[in-house]
């Protein structure tokens, strides 16, 4: 089976039929086909509905508006193209995109487009899709080389030459130049060899504007909206994009009423092209045009192809893709080769005699024959120093605009250098590659895990210039992590979800008992991440019940902030906005910031100050929900305004730690004379806890922690030895330590808050002495 499912226009090319009352006939090749902008709709009851596609789709009424009643209803029809492009849906609801006729093949192509916008996890969510739709041996191939494969089939390519393809792509035409070489056991199979990624050009006329500037003609000079929205979800739209016949259509409206749509396709809105193609095509032996549009539109890429200089060229027909994967599927059954493929690079960085370099983990020269497993032929050696327990590697992908940053954690700090080496698996357009480490020594191997990998801004060389002269070290940002443990109900308490559902059901809002949810934190999760992050197991429609509960927790809050003469009392609904981090809305950290502003200590002058202890979430609320440098500096600013010594610890500096631990920018917003009040309050802290029960000691080690984040904007500030502050600062901390490992008779409490902040505190000493520290400090000195 080869499948061309792209959204736009769908077709399934098969070796066999099937006739009624008869068994199946293998031979020859039959299509099938759907669309134009095909979906997916849900039929049936929520206990027996399930989710079909294809013709059958086109043509059902579910998904289509108020105006079909219940069966209507939007949520009942997904656009395969956003489910392709991962907007929307499951696995499920693309695999309902195959078409039934089709199913049961032994061998499954699926086209995919040939550019950057096929990403691995694109294709990751591809056969996630076929593999839920039960398809045996299921691959993905690009169109491209689906095109050549077609031709050769079709016995217009019939020996080694040089192929020039222009695929018609959903950002523009994709332009590809393919090497086709004779392969297999005898050398008697021609295939296409694919060397780089397409470049895209003439982006005016990319399938999603075609189908757009269709929609707006469509809609006329109304524009969108309740009362047109029909009409953007008219086929004729497509019709029209795609250059197909526009007979008239009739379309049912929101209120029941009808519409006679007609479009008159000789009457198709310009395009504009500006650009010319990167890269030309002038010696390649032939030049091929794959697009999945007919009449005005497909002459309309002609004549451009014509006038940049495109000399005989060649159009296949729509359905050529759908064709070349049934003969690539065909190949893959009989064990000749399909397609060979070049692998994006992948590097890392290598330093030995104090000299680092690049170390390609895949070579940019190798090509590989689809379907086959590649392995770094020479792995990167590297090694872990005693008493570490991670390690930290570099690594580049071609395809990726910036490096990233990835830790391996290990279970135990190491007793002695340890030697690893680091080597890639992957297979030509089947996901991402498994990046692995190995250490013999430990008997284990551990993945790398690229996505949750800390992207790098900078040059690939100048990060690798930064191992010859690295300044010192500074601790890794801190990001509390989301999770879905909070929002599944536990033995002792519901989860986000049964009460956002309660508040959905009731209209009732409990902000005490939802700002609580929002601040549990139960194995280190916490419903939404420091970032603003949600889980992404949550479902959108638990999406938009929390935005609608914040929505209401913030009129809440605002209409405290009106009522002048207010004797509410009650900080439930502003507690549970700012424990949403930077995904609380700007207003409610504008608000924050004003109360600081103009209130500063103030008790009874605002409505959510009554009592002194309010300040804390004051403070802490506005460095959980800061977003942007202007409400950094203003609260920085008018904490620092003030004597830090009479700063509160659970107030101004706790904001100050929180804000400097936590933001990229705000460390970058220092002067020295900040740095030195910060330092100063700081070793006010350490001094006031020496002989103490550690009780009021949370937030003098995150205020240094957060300080050398300063390093940022003065990479070798702070350093011991060098910098007056930083001396006093490890002289403060050494005594903490000396005063917290030494005293003798000591209760359970005090040997508890011993094992935490003893390693803490000489964690920090490592930084301030320039060493390499524990890069989790931060999180560490949270969770203390």
């Amino acid at each position: 089976m080869g499948l061309d499912v792209n959204g736009w226009r769908d077709h399934v090319a098969r070796n066999w039929t099937v006739i009624p009352g008869e068994e199946e006939r293998v031979g020859g090749v039959h299509f099938g086909s759907a669309g134009p902008l095909t979906s997916v709709v849900r039929v049936g009851d929520d206990r027996t509905g399930r989710w079909i596609g294809g013709f059958p789709a086109d043509i059902a009424p579910h998904g289509r508006g108020g105006g079909w009643g219940e069966i209507g209803d939007e949520s009942r029809r997904l656009s395969v193209r956003d489910l392709v492009e991962g907007r929307t849906g499951e696995p499920q609801h693309l695999a309902a995109a195959i078409p039934d006729l089709a199913r049961g093949a032994g061998h499954t192509v699926l086209a995919i487009e040939d550019s950057l916008e096929t990403t691995e996890l694109a294709q990751e969510r591809l056969l996630a899709g076929l593999a839920e739709a039960r398809t045996k041996n299921p691959s993905l191939v690009w169109r491209t080389v689906l095109a050549v494969l077609y031709a050769i089939d079709c016995a217009l390519i019939r020996d080694e030459c040089t192929v020039g393809i222009v695929s018609h792509a959903s950002s523009g035409l994709s332009l590809q130049r393919l090497r086709v070489r004779r392969a297999g056991a005898l050398r008697g199979v021609l295939a296409p060899e694919r060397r780089s990624t397409a470049s895209v050009f003439a982006k005016p006329l990319g399938l999603r504007e075609l189908v757009a500037s269709a929609r707006r003609h469509a809609i006329g000079d109304e524009g969108y909206n309740a009362r047109t929205a029909h009409l953007a979800l008219a086929k004729s739209a497509g019709r029209l994009a795609l250059g197909l016949p526009c007979e008239p259509e009739i379309v049912r409206l929101r209120n029941g009423d009808w519409q006679a749509v007609t479009l008159d396709e000789g009457a198709a809105p310009p395009v504009e092209v500006q650009d010319s193609p990167a890269t030309g095509l002038e010696d390649c032996d032939q030049i091929f045009l794959e697009t999945i549009t007919e009449g005005h539109a497909r002459s309309r890429i002609e004549s451009l192809l014509a006038g940049l200089g495109f000399e005989g060229l060649q159009t296949l027909p729509p359905d050529a893709v759908a064709h070349g994967a049934l003969v690539a599927a065909q190949r893959m059954a009989d064990g000749d080769p399909v397609y060979f493929d070049f692998l994006p690079r992948i590097s890392t960085i290598v330093v030995g005699g104090g000299v680092a370099q690049n170390f390609d983990l895949i070579d940019e020269s190798e090509t590989l024959e689809a379907g086959k497993v590649y392995r770094s032929p020479r792995p990167a050696t590297l090694a872990i120093p005693k008493g570490f327990d991670e390690i930290s590697i570099y690594l580049r992908k071609d395809a990726e605009p910036h490096p990233r940053k990835a830790f391996v954690r290990l279970d135990t700090a190491l007793a002695q250098d340890t030697p690893v080496s680091v080597w890639v698996e992957q297979k030509p357009a089947s996901g991402r590659a498994r990046i692995v480490m190995e250490a013999p020594t430990l008997s284990r191997n551990f993945t790398i895990d690229w996505e949750n990998a800390e992207e790098d801004q900078r040059e690939w060389t100048e990060i690798i210039a930064s191992f010859d002269t690295p300044p010192p070290a500074i601790p890794d940002r801190l990001v509390l992590k989301c999770g879905m443990h909070p929002w599944h109900d536990s033995p002792r308490a519901p989860g986000l979800f049964s009460l956002l559902d309660e508040v959905q059901e009731t209209g009732v809002f409990d902000w005490q008992v939802l700002a609580r949810k929002a601040a549990a934190r139960p194995f280190q999760e916490y419903c939404v991440s420091s970032d603003g992050d949600v889980p992404s197991g949550v479902p959108v429609s638990a999406v938009s019940q929390l935005d609608a509960t914040t929505r209401a927790a913030v009129e809440a809050t605002s209409a405290r902030l009106r009522e002048a003469e207010s004797k509410s009392r009650d900080n439930s609904a502003l507690q549970f906005l700012t424990w949403q981090f930077r995904r609380c809305p700007d207003e409610v950290s504008e608000w924050l910031t004003a109360c600081i502003e103009d209130h500063a200590g103030m008790v009874g002058t605002h409505p959510f100050i009554w009592h002194q202890n309010n300040w804390v979430l004051i403070y802490q609320g506005v460095a959980r929900t800061a977003q942007d440098t202007e409400i950094e500096e203003r609260v920085l600013r008018a904490i620092l305004r003030r004597d830090s010594g009479s700063w509160n610890y659970r107030a101004e500096s706790a904001c100050v730690s929180l804000l400097l631990s936590r933001s990229v920018t705000a460390p970058l917003l220092l002067t020295r004379e900040d740095v030195e009040i910060i330092g100063r309050r700081a070793i006010l802290e350490f001094k006031e806890a020496l002989g103490s029960p550690y009780t009021r000691f949370n937030y003098a080690p995150f205020l240094v922690g957060g300080l050398i984040r300063w390093r940022l904007k003065e990479p070798r500030a702070l350093l011991a030895g060098r910098d007056p502050l930083a001396d006093s600062l490890v002289a403060a901390i050494a005594k903490a330590h000396e005063d917290l490992s030494t005293r003798s008779h000591v209760d359970a409490a005090f040997k508890k808050k011993r094992e935490k902040y003893v390693p803490i505190l000489k964690g920090l000493l490592d930084y301030l002495e320039g060493e390499s520290g524990n890069p989790n400090l931060l999180l560490d000195i949270y969770d203390a």
